[in-house]
C-alpha cells in the first residue's frame, strides 16, 4: 500500500480530503459494492487516525454511499436494479421542477451564465476530459440551482446527486453515455433558454429516465471489468 493517496496536511481539511480520496476509490472500484470498509486499513491507506476515518464514515453513510451492516460494520453500499431505477425517478422529477423554477425565477444575468456556458458544450463536455465533464455538469446545476431560488430544493438535489455520484461518474467515461448525454443536454438547453416549460422538463424526464436504465446497465458492466 505504498503507492495509496496520502492525504496533504497543509491542504484542505484532513477530514475533506480524506472524504474526497474515499469516494473516489469507491468510484474507481478499488473498494466494491458490498466491501468490508476496515478502519485498521483505511488509517494506513490514508495515513490519518482512526478518528478521521470515523468521521469520514459516518458522513458517507448519511450520503447512502456506505452502509452499517450488524455484525459486519460498514460496507460499500449494494444498490439493486430498482434501488437505482426509483433513484433516477425522483431525480427526474425534482430536477424538472429546478428546471421549471429555473424558467420562472431567474434573472437575465443568470440566464445569461446558462447560455454562456451552453456555447462551451461541445468543448468542456463532449470533447472534454473525464473531469472537465464533471466540472461542467457541476456548473449546469449551480447555475439552474441558483437561479430557481428555491434553498429547499436545493437541499434536496444536492442529497440525491450524492447518492447518485457513481453514476454520474459512468456517464462521464462511457462514450456511448457521453454522446447520448451530449444530445439530450443540447435539448434541455434549447428549451430551458426559450422558456418553453414543457418541453424543458420533458427532456430532462426522457434523459434521466433513459440514463436511470443506462446506469443499471453500467453498473453492472463496471462490476465486471474490475479483476476480482
Amino acid at each position: 500500500m505504498n503507492d495509496a493517496p496520502k492525504v496533504q496536511r497543509q491542504a484542505a481539511p484532513i477530514r475533506q480530503q480524506v472524504t474526497a480520496l474515499l469516494k473516489r476509490d469507491i468510484l474507481d472500484g478499488f473498494f466494491m459494492p458490498g466491501d468490508r470498509l476496515v478502519e485498521s486499513v483505511l488509517c494506513e491507506r490514508y495515513g490519518v487516525s482512526r478518528t478521521v476515518i470515523r468521521e469520514v464514515l459516518r458522513l458517507l453513510e448519511s450520503e447512502h454511499l456506505i452502509s452499517v451492516v450488524p455484525m459486519q460494520g460498514p460496507i460499500v453500499t449494494k444498490l439493486s436494479d430498482d434501488d437505482i431505477i426509483n433513484l433516477y425517478l425522483v431525480r427526474a422529477k425534482v430536477e424538472s421542477l429546478m428546471i421549471e423554477l429555473f424558467i420562472k425565477n431567474s434573472d437575465m444575468n443568470e440566464k445569461k451564465e446558462l447560455y454562456d456556458l451552453y456555447q462551451t458544450l461541445d468543448k468542456k463536455f463532449l470533447n472534454g476530459s473525464v473531469d472537465e465533464r464533471w466540472e461542467y455538469k457541476d456548473s449546469f446545476y449551480n447555475i439552474l440551482l441558483k437561479g430557481a431560488k428555491n434553498n429547499v430544493l436545493e437541499e434536496m438535489i444536492l442529497k440525491i446527486q450524492a447518492r447518485v455520484g457513481l453514476f454520474k461518474h459512468f456517464a462521464f467515461v462511457y462514450e456511448d453515455r457521453v454522446k447520448r448525454g451530449y444530445d439530450d443536454l443540447k435539448l434541455i438547453f434549447d428549451a430551458t433558454l426559450a422558456e418553453d416549460i414543457i418541453q424543458a422538463c420533458t427532456h430532462n424526464d426522457h434523459h434521466l429516465l433513459d440514463a436511470g436504465q443506462a446506469a443499471v446497465r453500467n453498473y453492472k458492466r463496471h462490476l465486471n471489468s474490475i479483476p476480482s
